[in-house]
């Protein structure tokens, strides 16, 4: 299938899958869609079996004329960082800014380790065969919190401006870390190999540092641009062309994109913007917005697909790996999130309440496609199902689980008292 009528059934799908949400379903607008789109292929499935028509190969064909790494993070990815760090207020971060960074920082690589090793204790116990150096590749591709997500769905709560500002601040500095680890960790699985502290620091040094130098870099070019241009549609080009080329200029460098990308944005919209006429301005925030809602629409979708176009690992008892991942994930999270937000709360560093705020940051740690184009990037092997099978169960299980009952679990009185 060509790259423009996958394009197109894409978006037909979407767009019939939205209106059924919208009509009858009425869920949040990304999880009713990663919902729907499970289920119309789940139904696919099980109506080939009684009736081949040849729908589910059509999926297939739509789902491969996509590479699901490079259409996110190079075609989706830099838009949605960009739009989402420009809502990110510079004095609120600044004021959160110990928590933001640890979590980014030392919870991103705390829970990777912990997550890797409670996969292969509990790969183990159900006779599940995994090495090691697999577990911990597993913990490193899932161990941040996904930008795409919870951008979409945590802001839509409500949350308390300086919540918001951790939650933001944390899912858009995380991947960074997690990069490092996956690198790192999936070197190791691969071929056998450990890398040294030394070649890890240098993967760190070049994607984070390298990336926040990139995005300087590029903001200046935006701030120069923008504040010269004179017309709406000049400042749309520039600030879309601006972003595309400084994402692209990332990862020819190997420095990191999306790093570079908010730290752009962060300077657009703390002293950029507030620049602009409001002529140039509110356009502009109009059409960042409608663009952010239609990617993500398209990227749930997306990821609904290839959730349920997984096989079942042979010679294993379905579910099993499912549940160990997420029970791995959660527990790992928790831990972390505790010990952080414990230790800067008993240091004065912050004022928060340790228990609630746990809850909040482990079950709105969501995960989505940037942990699935993580696992589906790694080369074939025997044990890469087995990586596909326990990230997609993650992925699904935190928008549609998590997402939908995270707004029950809070409400706007206990949000305003978990961070003062």
């Amino acid at each position: 299938m060509d790259t423009f009528t996958a394009i197109a059934c894409l978006f037909g799908i979407a767009a019939i899958l939205s209106f059924v949400n919208d009509r009858y379903l009425r869920l949040q607008h990304d999880i009713g869609l990663l919902l729907l789109a499970a289920l119309t292929t789940g139904g696919l499935r099980v109506l080939e079996l009684i009736i081949p028509s040849g729908a589910v190969g059509l999926l297939h064909q739509v789902t491969q004329s996509f590479n699901l790494n490079d259409t996110l993070l190079k075609g989706v990815l830099c838009f949605m960082l960009f739009r989402g760090s420009m809502r990110v207020s510079w004095a609120t971060l600044r004021e959160q800014r110990w928590l933001v960074l640890w979590l980014a920082f030392a919870g991103t690589g705390i829970a990777c380790i912990l997550t890797g090793g409670l996969v292969y204790a509990g790969l183990a116990l159900s006779g599940v065969a995994a090495t090691l150096a697999q577990a911990l590749l597993f913990g490193a591709l899932i161990a941040a919190t996904d930008p795409v997500a919870a951008l979409a769905i945590l802001s839509k709560m409500g949350l308390p401006k300086k919540l918001e500002t951790v939650v933001d601040g944390e899912s858009l500095l995380n991947d960074g870390v997690a990069v490092v680890f996956f690198t790192i960790f999936a070197g190791a699985a691969i071929s056998g190999s450990d890398a040294s502290l030394a070649e890890a620091g240098s993967i760190f040094m070049r994607e984070v540092l390298g990336g926040a130098a990139m995005g300087v870099a590029g903001w200046l070019v935006i701030h120069h641009l923008m504040l010269r241009s004179t017309t709406y549609c000049t400042g749309l080009l520039v600030s879309l062309g601006a972003v595309a080329c400084l994402y692209a200029a990332a990862q020819h460098l190997d420095v990191s994109g999306p790093i570079a990308t908010v730290v752009a944005g962060l300077l657009s919209g703390n002293l950029t913007a507030t620049r602009l006429s409001e002529a140039t301005l509110a356009p502009l925030r109009t059409f960042w917005s409608g663009l952010d809602e239609v990617l993500i629409a398209l990227l749930f979708v997306f990821v609904g697909f290839h959730v349920v176009l997984i096989n079942p690992l042979p010679g294993i008892v379905m579910g099993v790996p499912a549940l160990v991942a997420i029970a791995a994930v959660l527990l790992a999270r928790a831990v972390t999130v505790f010990g952080i937000v414990g230790g800067l709360n008993a240091a004065g560093v912050i004022r928060a309440d340790c228990l609630g705020l746990t809850q909040l940051l482990t079950w709105g740690g969501l995960r989505g496609g940037l942990s699935l184009a993580l696992a589906v990037s790694l080369p074939d092997s025997p044990w890469k199902p087995l990586m596909l099978n326990m990230t997609f169960a993650v992925v699904v299980f935190s928008v549609i689980v998590q997402g939908l009952t995270l707004q029950r679990m809070f409400t706007q009185e206990r949000l305003a008292g978990l961070l003062r």
